[in-house]
């Protein structure tokens, strides 16, 4: 697809067919999902200039180790195996980043240091795990990651039989 427009666009409007089967009050979690899924946890995270790298800004440097270690339409690719993975890497960086800071922090701010010991962050992972909530926001990543899939097989068809066809 031509510069993942055709995703974005696709994947929205395939949104409201999606929320026709979902129980009303989850549409929240599901759409928040979704549009995380669709725009910042694309499977296209594994080239290092697709639109969902982009749109990390700064922030997208966490993402290179993943693409290194990811090749395009591999593992990423794979509906529910891929979203978990950039789940699971992206919560692995964020616990990694809260380390670092803890170090930090001991050194150069005592006072931050006493207010991210407060913080657990594998109790706080640990209780999220257990909300419906987090349930539909993860089926919502996982919707928008089958879309994904499905347009990508789509025009790789078409363009196969248009070669095909000459």
């Amino acid at each position: 697809m031509a510069l993942g427009r055709g995703h974005d666009l696709f994947n929205l409007l395939a949104l409201p067919a999606c929320l026709y089967y979902m129980p009303k009050e989850f549409y929240i979690p599901f759409t928040a999902g979704y549009l995380f899924g669709t725009f910042l946890l694309s499977p296209d995270l594994d080239l290092p200039n697709s639109k969902p790298a982009k749109r990390w800004k700064a922030f997208r440097h966490l993402w290179k180790p993943y693409q290194k270690a990811s090749r395009h339409r591999g593992l990423s690719h794979i509906p529910v195996l891929g979203s978990f993975t950039r789940i699971a890497y992206f919560l692995t960086v964020l616990i990694f980043l809260y380390f670092v800071l803890l170090g930090l922090s001991a050194k150069y701010a005592p006072a931050l240091k006493e207010l991210l010991l407060a913080f657990d962050p594998f109790e706080t992972l640990s209780r999220l795990a257990q909300r419906e909530e987090v349930f539909y926001f993860s089926l919502g990543v996982v919707a928008s990651e089958v879309f994904h899939v499905f347009i990508d097989l789509l025009t790789s068809l078409l363009k196969r039989f248009k070669i095909l066809a000459k």
